[in-house]
């Protein structure tokens, strides 16, 4: 049985469900990938090595989770109010109304913006919607799971979307997901080729801080956003003033030959399951909304 006829079941599944789900304008999407050696070739076709050049392609690659320890003395003593007591009732009017009026100004401007940029193209590592393909995938002698990974992230245009860069030994996988009129996915996926590719975390703060700074209504003149200069100083927090074109000038991705190549771009609607092909690598692909 060949792996289309397999998993024709599993793709309709998922795309009926993801095609009831509500339609929204949201523009962030989670993204999960599973990428498989198929190791039953059909027919006499002979690969040979191809030249794999990616230096021109803005690359980035996803972050680790960043594990956050909790101090519990801190929280303890946070709770601690002798000597701080409040009340509602002992303020003066005045001032309780300037309190509520700042408080709602506030409220009017959270309300504006629902995103999270925080954990853009940060590793999640958790199948989600492809996690019972990746088990029938798994149990299946005639294939062989080479990597799978998730994450967030936003549709930019395809000319400011990055290539995702994911390097599992020395096999590869290259996506872009970008926004057009309609979502659009760029794939590249390789096996037995060296290629490596720069972290670019000022390109992935550039990302966030656009979309950061394009959340705030135009009706707002004066919003002032307070950072602290040692997060500035740990490089978590990037300064606003970034030229796009020189983060993407400096040299990022070598140049091999690889022993078998897929390439494939393609217009995608979200929630749904989208498979790329080729006689010795397949790649399931699942896009949808985040919210």
């Amino acid at each position: 049985m060949n792996f289309y006829k397999f998993f024709t079941f599993s793709l309709i599944v998922f795309s009926s469900f993801f095609s009831s789900a509500k339609e929204n304008n949201n523009e962030t999407y989670n993204v999960e990938i599973i990428v498989f050696e198929q190791l039953e070739i059909i027919g006499n076709e002979k690969f040979e090595l191809q030249k794999l050049n990616i230096e021109g392609i803005n690359t980035i690659t996803l972050q680790d989770r960043i594990e956050i320890s909790l101090n519990e003395s801190s929280i303890i003593n946070s709770f601690d109010f002798k000597g701080n007591e409040f009340s509602v009732d002992m303020m003066p009017a005045n001032e309780s109304n300037t309190s509520n009026n700042k408080s709602s100004e506030i409220t009017n401007i959270k309300s504006y913006s629902q995103i999270d940029e925080s954990k853009w193209f940060e590793k999640k590592s958790i199948l989600d919607q492809l996690n019972n393909i990746y088990s029938r995938l798994d149990r299946r002698k005639e294939y062989k799971i080479l990597h799978k990974e998730s994450w967030i992230q936003p549709a930019l245009s395809k000319e400011n979307a990055p290539f995702i860069h994911e390097i599992f030994d020395n096999n590869g996988l290259l996506i872009k997901l970008y926004k057009s009129r309609y979502l659009h996915l760029d794939v590249i996926a390789y096996l037995e080729g060296n290629l490596s590719s720069n972290t670019n975390k000022k390109i992935i703060n550039k990302i966030k801080f656009d979309a950061l700074k394009d959340s705030i209504p135009d009706e707002i003149k004066d919003y002032d956003i307070k950072i602290d200069p040692k997060l500035l100083k740990k490089g978590e927090i990037v300064k606003p003033k970034i030229n796009l074109e020189e983060a993407f000038t400096e040299p990022l991705i070598k140049s091999d030959e690889v022993k078998y190549l897929l390439r494939e771009e393609r217009r995608i609607f979200k929630n749904e399951v989208h498979y790329f092909d080729h006689p010795k690598i397949g790649i399931i692909i699942s896009v949808y909304s985040s919210l």
